[in-house]
């Protein structure tokens, strides 16, 4: 019986010690690196995540740890666990567990957290020290930006402090009582610090400005805000009834869905010949760094040119609707061509976000280019890791379609021709809320039906016959807009120049139109902006 157990023992020791032994270094492993080895308070803590399993096994749960306040704090999401650090060196520790249930061993990173360097407001003041009840106010204000970082909300009070009157808050317009105001302001980062507060005075006299027609009109500069001066809504205005409507043919290519991106892979792709446009529209919703690429190549035996020109692709930047107006500013501005040979077998680089910055997460990148080929190009919008090489073109699959555009239409420009000749009140131009009107085409990936809701990439030239001096607005029925437009021809402009355009009671100026005159707009609805949008023409008879 004792050789037995002898037998047993070493058995034992032979079958079970090693598995022991193996089954610890079966561990997962814990790893991270901050991307910066110092942050400022409020700043936030990017940090690469490296940990793994062995044995082919997940990693299915983190938990981080660190001493916040005198305190242990642990949390699964290291942006929770960081929010309340303060000013010193700090270290955060980290395990994970893989899908055996196996925790690994802590690890640890240490990392500075450095006083913030908040925006600072270096002027502030009025272009005139005396307005009129009504007068519209002009103040200007610029600021240093040391972070290079996004404006988050803006703080405006005021008071009428001649009656003592209480604070206010909101940006003022204008005022409908004499006295001396005293206005604030102070900027917010997107981090969430607060900039310094200045102040200017300003003061209203009893003079009254009619904000009627012929003030707004004469007086006002093209993009400002009009509020003030139709109590109804815009919408009430006559529909327009004798307009001619003229299209351009041509190939536009719209690469917006999906719109929110989750993983590297090919957003759209299709073959073109002749003249068209190409627009992009996409966020980054990974937690990496990316880039968006631009890539044409030929599928004919012969070489093929292409000139590319009006780029204007903004980004990456996290104000959504700033990149847009930036874009389609910069696209009516237009740019120089560019002429490129596509060889068969080549793959060229039209446009390459990562030669701006680094895609990061949450950030857009949106615009649009004009091109035109002797023959067939193949044109692919693709999103890759930021390092990435066009090597691992061949490993992207195609992403999958989410509510937003993506296809391939056949007309590139709509003119409407409007006769508004002896008009006695107010008329109005609504474009992109209905089906009707929206681009019809197809989506080059599933050969589904697609319709272009809103019209976005199509340029629309509004020519004007008039016999009457008219003043015109814009207005947004859809919903936030931010948007330029291109004045007869030599003028383009921020439209609206200040706030963003969101009640329907709230216009921008457009401008006026004199008689007999030719009057010309030119206006594209832009990334990230809601359509429709209203244009209106007051004829000067009816301003008062």
């Amino acid at each position: 019986m004792k050789r037995y157990k002898i037998i047993g023992f070493i058995l034992w020791i032979i079958l079970v010690i090693p598995s022991i032994s193996h089954a610890k270094s079966l561990k997962p492993v814990a790893n991270f690196n901050f991307v910066k080895t110092s942050y400022q308070l409020n700043e936030p803590i990017e940090v690469m995540d490296e940990s793994y399993g062995l044995d082919e096994k997940k990693i299915v749960k983190r938990e981080w740890m660190c001493m916040v306040n005198g305190k242990k704090k642990t949390s699964t999401n290291i942006k929770s666990l960081l929010s309340n650090v303060k000013v010193g060196e700090i270290e955060v520790f980290l395990r994970v567990k893989d899908s055996a249930g196996i925790w690994s061993d802590w690890m640890s990173r240490k990392v500075k957290i450095i006083a913030n360097q908040p925006l600072k407001i270096t002027s502030f003041k009025s272009k005139q020290t005396t307005y009129g009840i009504g007068e519209k106010l002009q103040i200007h204000y610029t600021y240093e930006n040391p972070n290079n970082i996004d404006i988050k909300s803006q703080r405006w009070r005021y008071r009428n402090i001649t009656t003592n009157g209480s604070t206010v808050s909101g940006k003022p317009k204008y005022f409908k009582k004499a006295g001396v105001y005293e206005i604030t302001l102070e900027l917010q980062d997107e981090w969430g610090n607060w900039s310094n507060k200045v102040v200017c005075k300003v003061t209203v006299s009893n003079k009254v400005i009619e904000r009627n027609g012929y003030y707004l009109f004469n007086k006002g500069k093209q993009g400002d805000l009009i509020d003030g001066y139709i109590d109804t809504d815009y919408n009430h205005f006559r529909e327009g009834n004798n307009i001619e409507v003229i299209d351009t043919y041509g190939t536009l290519l719209m690469s917006n869905s999906p719109e929110s991106i989750y993983s590297s892979g090919i957003l759209y792709k299709e073959t073109t010949t002749g003249v068209g446009r190409l627009l992009v529209h996409h966020q980054n919703r990974t937690d990496y760094s990316k880039k968006l690429l631009v890539l044409v190549s030929t599928p004919n035996s012969q070489a093929v040119t292409l000139k590319i020109s009006n780029k204007a692709i903004e980004g990456p930047n996290k104000h959504v609707l700033k990149t847009g107006q930036n874009a389609v500013l910069n696209y009516l501005k237009g740019s120089k061509a560019q002429n490129y040979t596509v060889n068969p077998g080549q793959v060229l680089c039209i446009y390459d976000s990562s030669t701006v910055a680094a895609w990061k997460t949450n950030e857009i990148v949106s615009g649009t280019l004009d091109f035109e080929s002797s023959g067939e190009v193949t044109w692919q919008v693709v999103v890759m890791d930021e390092k990435s090489s066009l090597s691992h073109l061949d490993q992207l699959s195609v992403l999958g379609r989410d509510v937003h555009n993506r296809g391939t239409f056949n007309v590139i420009e709509r003119q409407y021709i409007l006769d508004l000749k002896n008009i006695s009140e107010p008329v109005k131009l609504v474009l992109g809320g209905e089906q009707e009107e929206w681009l019809e085409g197809l989506d080059a990936l599933t050969g589904e039906t697609i319709w272009n809701k809103g019209n976005y990439g199509l340029p629309i030239r509004i020519t004007i016959k008039n016999n009457e001096d008219m003043g015109v607005i814009v207005n947004a029925r859809g919903g936030s807009y931010l948007g330029a437009v291109r004045w007869n021809k030599n003028k383009i402009f921020e439209i609206p120049n200040e706030e963003i355009l969101t009640t329907q009671k709230v216009a921008a100026l457009v401008g006026q139109i004199k008689s007999q005159a030719t009057n010309e707009i030119v206006y594209m609805l832009p990334n990230g902006s809601s359509a429709p949008i209203l244009f209106g023409f007051i004829p000067k008879a009816v301003w008062k």
